[in-house]
């Protein structure tokens, strides 16, 4: 245990005092738990290599790509028409497109500040135009922009998948259901919010003119959502694996890309140069943490720890609701201070044979976990999601807290729903299989 204690003294101390880069920190607090209990050196340099020497990984390169050809393609405006082609008449409509375009165009990025960033664009003048609060703008966006994430495919998914040995496609699933009872719950705070600022449109319903427009900007949207339909219709139709899906949708992403450039010039942005500088430097990031990240792991086996964690929780945890519970609490702690990736592969793999003694599914843990770290990026004092939509739209941000807290109980919700009822997440992998 005085391994584990020692290696989170220099990683956090150095994470949050000295503000050292989370891969940085991790190996520091690795390399001197190795260096101070005198384990084998070869083994940590053997673990930083094999840690990363993993087929699955190169998913990440892929789908990271591919998510910064749909965010510079213009595809976020396709995805908004295509939303506000349904609810754009209705009271309150403004909040609820943006909260279901972060959703449809999280699918297609799996990243919560790209979501963030283009969708902001498209939803922040007309929300302005309509009187919605500054802040309350962001605090909406903030919340709504880790659906990215929850509805997938994710590269946080793949990184737990990885640190977990369950499927990368289950990581996913895990985590589609919540997604979208969160949105849905998101959309019921917007609408109690506004219903009273906001007047009725007064234009009559006319049912042809409103299939109309879902027709038009299903056609024009049909090519971007087809990308989640190819890449999970081959991953459970069997044709292709999931690291397979990665260069496929990164071939479709680029040749939408292509073709998109020559028909609407207008919607694109950036250049290929600027996606794959992208892709390289954000793929260069994670892998570091990942190998930092297995030097830790590596000490912290050797300790012993893992046994010891499952021996103590089990003997003084009987439920393995309440150990959900305090899983809930260490990772939506964990979202709060450090990097999403590196909570996963510090901590999964002590979980894990924990959440295996209470015969708890593997698949429930993942949701659980996965939700955790996305609330954490909205959970004061440290959220990133928030200092990313206070600079947007220029408020403060004592003034965007104010109005985080529905979006937030609307997530603690589905937190202890999900601890109760395994389906949640438990469900469409199964049904899929």
């Amino acid at each position: 245990m005085e391994v584990l204690l020692i290696f989170l003294a220099i990683f956090l101390g150095t994470a949050l005092l000295f503000r050292v880069p989370v891969g940085f920190s991790i190996g520091l607090g690795g390399v001197a738990a190795f260096l101070l209990y005198k384990f084998p050196l070869n083994s940590m340099a053997q673990s930083a290599f094999y840690g990363t020497n993993n087929f699955s990984l190169l998913a990440i390169p892929f789908f990271l790509f591919a998510g910064a050809v749909m965010e510079y393609s213009g595809i976020s405006r396709r995805i908004f028409e295509f939303v506000d082609s349904f609810v754009g008449r209705f009271r309150a409509s403004t909040g609820t497109v943006a909260i279901f375009a972060c959703a449809a165009f999280g699918a297609l990025t799996g990243s919560t500040q790209a979501t963030i960033a283009a969708i902001s664009k498209l939803v922040f003048p007309e929300m302005d135009r309509r009187g919605y609060e500054k802040p309350y703008q962001a605090a909406l966006m903030a919340a709504a922009g880790f659906l990215g994430v929850l509805i997938p495919p994710s590269m946080t998914g793949i990184i737990y998948a990885t640190a977990s040995n369950i499927s990368i496609a289950d990581a996913w699933m895990s985590t589609l259901l919540p997604g979208i009872l969160i949105a849905v719950l998101y959309s019921i705070v917007n609408f109690l919010h506004r219903r009273k600022v906001e007047q009725k449109n007064p234009e009559p319903f006319a049912v042809t003119k409103y299939v109309k427009n879902i027709g038009v900007s299903t056609k024009n949207a049909f090519w971007a959502l087809m990308m989640p339909v190819i890449i999970f219709g081959g991953i459970y139709g069997g044709i292709f694996t999931a690291t397979e899906a990665g260069a496929i949708s990164a071939l479709y992403g680029l040749a939408y890309y292509i073709i998109n450039k020559k028909r609407h010039p207008d919607l694109v942005s950036g250049s290929v140069k600027d996606m794959l500088t992208f892709t390289i430097r954000l793929t260069g990031i994670i892998l570091f943490i990942m190998t930092t990240a297995n030097i830790a792991c590596k000490a912290i086996a050797f300790s012993g720890v893992s046994t010891q964690l499952v021996e103590w929780v089990t003997t003084h945890i009987k439920s393995p609701v309440m150990f959900l519970l305090i899983v809930n609490l260490i990772f939506f702690i964990a979202g709060m201070f450090i990097d999403s990736n590196a909570a996963i592969l510090l901590f999964v793999p002590l979980l894990t044979p924990i959440a295996d003694a209470y015969g708890i599914d593997q698949i429930q843990l993942a949701g659980v976990i996965l939700v955790n770290l996305c609330v954490g990026a909205i959970s004061p004092p440290f959220c990133i999601n928030i200092f990313v939509t206070t600079k947007l739209k220029n408020v403060q941000f004592t003034e965007v807290v104010r109005y985080i807290w529905p979006f937030m109980g609307c997530c603690v919700f589905v937190l202890l729903l999900m601890s109760i009822v395994p389906g949640l997440s438990t469900w469409i992998p199964y049904l899929l299989k």
